[in-house]
């Protein structure tokens, strides 16, 4: 009888370990999700947008180490590079993929049809194939995106006209191959020809066409250059505004980096509200939502930025938080001309 009792304890005992504790064990050892964030190259606010998404996640209430595990990786301004660093993000198994940047979205929409995709800092997913609204996507692809409206280039169109009263032409920087690129061109030549000034566009089609490219747009002396989508402008940013300011040219924008770097004034999206909506979403997808069932989420837009340090350095006086109502003065970044 007492044999048969220490059996039964022993019995109960090992039934208790097996489905008390293995469940709990089982969570402590969890994996942490992969998260794979990939560039296509250090431009404008590239860092911030990485930055905003980290900070998405913790809102969520993931813990990094312990929930995810989040790897960066840049193409440097390579495409060749860029596919390879999605094509080694699925071979790694990453739960989600985070394209930053426009120029990441196609290619990791293309090579990883089965990961989930969440995306950030990317202009405009209707235009570059990946929806037909904010609820009728691809049925992987979800993310946070910027939309610059008509209403913002005419708003930094007529600040160049209030701030440079005598100006007839402005400059601007794109690249042939980048439809986002092509289309914000022919905006801002449309809402020029508003107020009669005419857009020199010059094209860049590579890295290495950069140089060339900001010093013919220069020897055309306009009155002021606007910085719009495309890859390798934006990638050598710091390079097209040390040429701007030598030649005291002032340039208008469109990202907080350019305002932070030497644009004089910039209307931009609110990239934070973005990192969130993104960061709620890799939650969500890793609770097991599909992202089919996640409405895109379109960052709002329109806040002013200026950099009257900036402008001084070139001569403009005149901008400051009290002429231009409603901007707020950013402290000047990195850039030293």
């Amino acid at each position: 009888m007492k044999r048969t009792l220490t059996a039964v304890m022993a019995l109960v005992a090992a039934t208790t370990l097996w489905f008390g504790l293995t469940p709990h064990s089982q969570a402590q050892t969890k994996k942490p999700a992969k998260l794979m964030l990939i560039r296509y190259n250090e431009a404008a606010d590239a860092e911030s947008g990485e930055k905003a998404i980290r900070a998405g996640l913790t809102s969520a209430g993931l813990v990094d180490g312990t929930d995810y595990i989040l790897t960066v990786s840049s193409a440097q301004n390579d495409m060749p590079t860029l596919i390879n660093l999605v094509d080694k993000a699925v071979n790694d198994k990453a739960d989600i993929l985070i394209p930053l940047q426009s120029q990441s979205l196609q290619p990791a929409v293309q090579r990883a049809p089965k990961t989930p995709i969440v995306f950030h800092l990317v202009s405009d997913p209707i235009l570059l194939g990946v929806a037909k609204s904010d609820t009728d996507h691809l049925p992987m692809v979800t993310g946070a995106y910027i939309k610059t409206q008509p209403s913002e280039f005419e708003a930094v169109v007529a600040q160049i006209k209030f701030l440079i009263p005598g100006v007839t032409q402005i400059g601007t920087l794109y690249v042939p191959g980048e439809v986002i690129s092509n289309e914000q061109k022919d905006l801002l030549i449309e809402m020029a020809a508003k107020y009669k000034i005419k857009v020199n566009a010059v094209p860049v089609d590579t890295v290495s066409d950069i140089t060339n490219a900001v010093q013919a747009l220069v020897s055309q002396q306009p009155s002021a250059i606007v910085m719009i989508e495309g890859s390798i402008p934006n990638g050598a940013f710091s390079a097209v505004a040390a040429q701007a300011t030598r030649s005291r040219i002032p340039i208008f924008g469109f990202t907080a980096y350019q305002a932070k770097n030497g644009a004089v004034f910039c209307v931009v999206p609110d990239v934070g509200r973005g990192g969130k909506a993104a960061g709620e979403m890799v939650s969500r997808i890793l609770k097991g939502e599909s992202p089919a069932n996640i409405p895109l989420y379109r960052m709002p837009s329109g806040l002013k930025l200026i950099n009257s340090t900036a402008a001084r350095r070139i001569g403009m006086e005149n901008i400051s938080t009290d002429t231009i109502k409603g901007a707020a003065d950013v402290v000047p970044g990195s850039f030293a001309p």
